[in-house]
Parts: structure tokens; C-alpha cells; sequence
């Protein structure tokens, strides 16, 4: 995920000789965060169609052969959505595939995903011979048979999937087998420790290494934590079609084992005991171990009784600004200065008018406008 100024870095190693050759550039101008919308970047880029625009070719014109990927939401702010306007001007840019994730940056996480719109823009795109760009829909992709429904629906090329890859990794396993997956406890371990693996391979074995990897690692467990069930087809299959699966809040069941309830736990705590336990392990049966013997622990009771848990739905992934109250989900556009009082007409002819015979003036008596080019002028001396 990258800014346009860093995307134009990558774009300029790309082109050198030494640089480091990616596949493509997807520029992201989906994401919701507020860090990144107040300062022009992200779904704030939605804002205008005409700037998305420039942009988009300005990458495709300087990426030499590198494809540009655009990733969208229906909008920035819910009163403005503009989906199809963004859709036309990246194609046109030049662009060679367009994700449109079905929710508005202001909704979060709050609402399903519109596909229904999103199949307006796969619709738009035919009628206008651009059939050849590739539309990916995305928001709300839990289940293998979500994931086809949703293509053989709307026409879109395919399907991205982002917090249901978070919950359970394997749903492109189960896409490509068409069949869903119940890994047991064992297999689940090893996946998880597999993560850890590889930030362990990327990062360094070392103290380092550790606290790089930590930045990331526990993170993980707020989205791995909320696992239940594959969600077999043959059970959930109509409830699907009544509202998404990830947008349904599942309960943990009764009588879960010591160690599916320490995997199932949504305490920062916990979260970061698990990734220590694999992290340290020597083997999958290690870890196993390891964790089977803290869920049984005193630690591990003094964390179910007084562990703190974040239970806002998916703040992590949108962190929406907050009102004086504290309520997440309002949206506010970046606070500029407090205005002052408006002029009239007559003032603002007035102010014109004094300019104009100060211009008048200083030129008459051999000076230099604008005054700023004075300044100019004084520092080059």
C-alpha cells in the first residue's frame, strides 16, 4: 500500500537498472484509514474523478511496462458516491484492471457491500467497449460458494477477499478444491505457526527481528481469534443469501476445549502469549504443547477474567475519526482554518480595485510585480 509519491519511486527503481522488478503497481485508493484520508491520500483520492485520472495516467505513461491496478470503494463520503465516475476515468487513463470494494470509506464496515453497484460499473464498462479491462469486485467474501455467487451475479472477472483471508487463510483453498474446509485443531496450529515462521524468515531470528514482527504478529489474532466454523455450504448456505456471513456475529459455542477457548480469545493478552508460544516453538507439536499447557494455565484465567478484549467490529482495519463523544464512525473532512466573516460583493470589487491601482503604481514607478518576485529576485542575490 503505497502513496503516489512512493509509487512514483517504485516506478523509477523499476525503470533503472538496478532497481527491484515488481509484477505491477496496484495503486490503493480504497483505503479508509484516517491517517492516510487527511492527508490527500487513499479513498480521498475518490473526491474527484478528474485528479483520479491524471494520476492514473501519469503512472501508466512513467511505469514503462509495468501494469497499473486501481483498488476503489463506492465512494469517500456516503452523500457522494461517484463508483461509476472513478471507474470510467481509470479505464480511460489507462489502467489495466479496477477493484471495486462495495462499500463507501465513511460506512467502514458498517453495511454490506453493494454489489448491485458494482455490477452497474461490470454493465458500464461492456456497453463502452472496455470489456477488456478487468473489473474485481470485493467486500464481504467469507466462503468459496460466496466468492462464485458473487461472480456469476454481477460478471465480474473475480473476487478479492480481505477480512475473510484474515479469519480463515485458507478460503483460497477451499475456492480452488470448490469444497469447504474444516482444518482441526492440529492443522490450525500449524498454519498459525507458519505465520510466525515466515515473519521470523523476513524480520530475523534475533531481538529485532522479534520487535519488527510484533508490530504485525499479534495484530493477526484479533481476526484469527473470530474462526468458528468453515461455514459448510449444505448449513449456511441460505443464511448467506440473506445477509453476508462475515457481517453475521457469530458466538462462540459451549464447551469449547481449554485450547479452542485461548485461540478463540479476543484479548490482547492472549494475543500476544499465542504469538510468543509460536514464535518460540521448535516444532508444530512444540507449539501444540506450548499452547495446550498456557490454556490450562493460571495465567491464561486471570486473562479470561480480567484480559482486555477490543470488541469494536473491525476498527483495526478502518479507524474512522471519533466525535468529542467518542463514537467511532462519523466522518469529517479534514479541519481546515476557521473561516472568517464573508464578503460582499461590493467589499470584494473594492479589494479588487485597490489592487489594481497598487499594481498601477509600482509598475509606473519602475518596480516589479507581483512583490513576490522581489523576494524571489532577493535570494537568488
Amino acid at each position: 500500500q503505497e502513496g503516489a509519491d512512493a509509487i512514483k519511486e517504485i516506478i523509477k527503481n523499476n525503470n533503472s537498472a538496478g532497481g527491484n522488478r515488481v509484477d505491477f503497481i496496484d495503486l490503493n485508493c480504497g483505503c479508509p484509514i484516517y491517517e492516510v484520508t487527511r492527508r490527500g491520500l487513499g479513498s480521498s483520492l475518490l473526491r474527484s474523478p478528474a485528479k483520479l485520472h491524471k494520476l492514473v495516467k501519469g503512472l501508466v505513461e512513467n511505469a514503462s511496462d509495468i501494469p497499473i491496478t486501481v483498488k476503489i470503494r463506492l465512494g469517500c463520503e456516503t452523500d457522494t458516491i461517484n463508483c461509476l465516475e472513478n471507474v470510467k476515468a481509470i479505464r480511460e487513463a489507462g489502467a489495466m484492471a479496477v477493484t471495486i470494494h462495495g462499500r463507501t470509506a465513511q460506512q467502514g464496515y458498517s453495511r454490506n457491500a453493494d454489489y448491485d453497484l458494482i455490477k452497474m460499473a461490470v454493465e458500464e464498462s461492456k456497453n463502452e467497449q472496455y470489456d477488456h479491462v478487468p473489473i474485481i469486485g470485493n467486500g464481504d467474501i467469507l466462503t468459496h460458494y460466496e466468492a462464485r455467487r458473487r461472480m456469476s451475479e454481477t460478471g465480474v472477472h473475480s473476487v478479492m477477499v480481505g477480512r475473510g483471508a484474515l479469519i480463515k487463510p485458507w478460503v483460497f483453498k477451499e475456492f480452488r478444491d470448490n469444497n469447504t474446509w474444516e482444518p482441526d485443531i492440529m492443522e490450525r496450529v500449524e498454519i498459525y505457526r507458519t505465520l510466525a515462521m515466515y515473519m521470523k524468515d523476513h524480520f530475523g531470528d534475533d531481538e529485532m527481528g522479534r520487535k519488527k514482527s510484533w508490530n504485525f504478529l499479534p495484530w493477526h489474532f484479533e481476526f484469527l481469534s473470530r474462526y468458528t466454523t468453515s461455514h459448510p455450504e449444505d448449513e449456511f448456505g441460505e443464511q448467506s443469501l440473506l445477509k453476508p456471513l462475515i457481517q453475521t456475529r457469530v458466538v462462540q459455542p459451549d464447551g469449547l476445549s481449554p485450547l479452542e477457548t485461548l485461540l478463540a480469545n479476543r484479548s490482547v493478552d492472549a494475543h500476544n502469549k499465542i504469538a510468543s508460544m509460536l514464535w518460540e516453538s521448535n516444532s508444530n507439536a512444540d507449539a501444540l504443547n506450548k499452547l495446550s499447557t498456557f490454556s490450562e494455565s493460571h495465567e491464561f484465567n486471570d486473562i479470561l477474567k480480567n484480559g482486555s478484549a477490543d470488541e469494536k467490529e473491525d476498527k483495526v482495519l478502518t479507524n474512522l475519526p471519533s466525535n468529542k463523544k467518542g463514537k467511532v464512525g462519523r466522518w469529517e473532512k479534514r479541519r481546515g482554518r476557521k473561516p472568517g466573516p464573508k464578503r460582499t460583493d461590493e467589499e470584494i470589487a473594492q479589494i479588487r480595485a485597490d489592487r489594481a491601482a497598487k499594481k498601477e503604481r509600482i509598475l509606473a514607478e519602475g518596480g516589479i510585480w507581483p512583490p513576490s518576485q522581489v523576494r524571489k529576485e532577493r535570494q537568488v542575490q
